[in-house]
């Protein structure tokens, strides 16, 4: 009966083992994502040169607005996948799957500007339309480097 629990102790423990070790790579991600977000952060705060104040308002709208913006992108993938899903079984679409593929791609584009215009003015609330421009091109050049990074470490692993 004692090698019985025994037994049954050391199946449970492998079984852990193998539950942390399959989550190692969703952890990873995760830190690396919260990295990531860490650097934005501070590179767009210092390109905007926010006060204290400034960035206690500015950030939970912006974060805010980051959340919108992942939101609706999963959302035109997730019908974009519902539709093109028929071709990786190799069927062809039909041209009016086509064209229900590019508008949504349109509408989602005409969703996010919506967004912005929507969020700049909240933003223009709590901080001034040149830290506004500061923010965009912030942005804009924080993706551009991160890239470039990306690209030079596939150059590298090359």
């Amino acid at each position: 009966m004692e090698k019985k629990w025994i037994l049954l102790l050391l199946l449970a423990l492998a079984n852990m083992n193998l539950i942390l070790f399959a989550q190692q790579p969703d952890r990873r991600r995760r830190a690396e994502f919260e990295e990531f977000k860490e650097k934005r952060v501070a590179y767009i705060s210092k390109a905007m040169q926010l006060n204290a104040e400034e960035t206690k308002a500015f950030w939970p709208l912006c974060n805010e607005l980051q959340e919108k913006k992942f939101q609706l992108n999963q959302e035109q993938r997730r019908a974009i996948f519902r539709l093109t899903g028929n071709e990786r079984d190799r069927k062809k679409l039909s041209e009016n799957e086509y064209k229900e593929i590019v508008n949504l791609y349109i509408q989602s584009k005409i969703k996010e500007a919506k967004l912005d215009e929507e969020y700049v003015s909240k933003f223009s609330k709590v901080i001034s339309y040149e830290k506004i421009f500061r923010y965009q091109q912030a942005e804009q050049q924080f993706a551009r480097q991160m890239l470039e990074q990306r690209s030079n470490r596939g150059v590298q692993n090359r």
